[in-house]
């Protein structure tokens, strides 16, 4: 009975959404690819891991775009129902697009499940050189399982490739962190792989590629929101450390212009990003250009980010224009051929994942400031002169907010601060901080430890 009700639910996504259908395959397939013999077949596996990221429901769209619609700085324009309730924050569990991020993210991480495991038996390889390449995957999978994370709580924690026996699909969700030091969290496996990336990942930063780099900007990441789910400072030094590492130790500098970060060159900035082709594409520009410029303009800027930046301020024009009356998102312009890389780090904000970590932990106001105006000077704007830590704190919020635009990071950074209620017009209840689990994941998945988020229903 499960498995037609299964049948029918993937029915009906067709009917609504089958481009969404179309790109993604379940996690849980079990891969048809050959076994892997060699070094070049190491990398152009590692190269199948990559495009995995490339898919409408990761970073071809739909896991960038929720980042800003379930927030402030996008509102809905166009004509899918399921990017409404994103931007209503009442998101049912048959969103087909919710699907899509879930579906496709897992595909990723049995893709790099699939390479880890292998390598070992790959005979014209090195230890070293196995071990940098596991590393590179590893740095994968933690950013993946970090991405679920933070968008549906709980979740499965998947490090070895799915198979068809029940016991390998039917899994549980597990806690994001645990007191338990028998058990595992979402969060141990996370910084268990990082700190394996960032000991054996190359230190030179290739594009479309990661490296330590990445890796210790990931771990600043993660280790500033773990500090608001435990409470605990040692997180905080850590985003410090992490952050300070990445700032002074890879050859990377703000570009003096904000514009010349979306030209689609190469820039002294890029941390990480996904890159784009002609043939492997994106439709952002698509989505968020207007009519008038062969786009459907889904989706749109609020008034309120428009508003938010000052008029001298340069990302404004680089991050908004008019179409008559009507504002459209500007970052992603490659209409033609969808090549727009899409960011996933860039030092910028490593230099306010530093300030606000210090400001907690009401650190150097100096450094503080200065963090603060690295981003502030390069938008054209006056150094700020605030030294009360709460204040500071706001215009750290402030700054990450007209800085990554479109970028995918707004809501994050609400629900991480627990700013979300306080800050979101139709975010009245802490349950609608998470998204809900698919309901095609419940319908497959016999686990009793699978279950929905609360306020979502069975």
């Amino acid at each position: 009975m499960k498995k037609i009700l299964v049948l029918l639910t993937i029915f009906a996504w067709v009917l609504v959404g089958c481009e969404d259908i179309l790109d993604t395959q379940p996690y849980d397939g079990v891969p048809s690819d050959e076994a892997i013999t060699n070094a070049r077949g190491v990398e152009n596996a590692i190269n199948g891991c990559y495009s995995a990221m490339q898919s409408v429901g990761y970073y071809a769209r739909h896991y960038i775009v929720f980042g800003d619609l379930a927030a402030d700085n996008l509102t809905w324009t166009g004509t899918h129902d399921g990017y409404d309730q994103v931007n209503r924050n009442s998101i049912l569990a048959d969103n087909v697009h919710v699907e899509g991020i879930w579906s496709s993210i897992y595909t990723a991480i049995n893709r790099v499940n699939n390479v880890v495991v292998q390598i070992p038996g790959v005979e014209d390889m090195d230890q070293d050189s196995k071990n940098e390449a596991i590393a590179e995957l590893r740095f994968l999978r933690a950013l993946h399982h970090y991405n679920l994370m933070r968008m549906f709580g709980p979740i499965p924690v998947r490090t070895e490739p799915a198979t068809e026996e029940e016991e390998s699909l039917n899994v549980p969700r597990v806690s994001i962190t645990t007191e338990d030091e028998e058990s595992l969290s979402v969060l141990d496996q996370i910084n268990s792989d990082l700190d394996f990336a960032i000991e054996n990942m190359s230190p030179v930063i290739f594009r479309g590629r990661a490296s330590r780099a990445a890796a210790e900007a990931l771990k600043a990441r993660v280790s500033l929101h773990e500090y608001f789910i435990n409470d605990d400072i040692s997180h905080l030094e850590d985003a410090v450390t992490y952050s300070t590492n990445v700032i002074d130790n890879y050859n990377l500098e703000l570009e003096t212009d904000f514009g010349f970060l979306f030209s689609g060159e190469s820039n002294t900035e890029s941390i990480f990003e996904v890159a784009f082709t002609e043939v492997e594409d994106n439709r952002l520009s698509f989505y968020f250009f207007p009519t008038s410029m062969s786009g459907r303009r889904e989706i749109a800027p609020t008034q309120s980010l428009f508003d938010s930046y000052a008029d001298d301020d340069e990302r404004r024009d680089v991050s908004i224009q008019m179409d008559g009356e009507d504002l459209y998102g500007n970052k992603y312009t490659d209409i033609e051929t969808g090549t727009d890389n899409v960011y996933v780090f860039r030092l910028a904000e490593m230099y306010l994942i530093r300030a606000e970590a210090e400001a907690l932990m009401e650190g150097d106001v100096d450094q503080i400031q200065s963090d603060i105006n690295e981003i502030r000077e390069r938008a054209g704007l006056l150094e700020t002169t605030v030294s009360n830590y709460d204040v500071l704190l706001l215009e750290i919020e402030t700054q990450r907010r007209k800085e990554f635009a479109f970028e995918g990071h707004r809501w994050f950074d609400l629900v991480r601060t627990n700013r979300a209620i306080d800050v979101l017009e139709n975010v009245n209840d802490v349950y609608q901080t998470l998204f809900p689990i698919p309901l095609s994941e419940l319908l497959a998945n016999d686990h009793e430890g699978m279950y929905q988020n609360d306020g979502y229903g069975n």
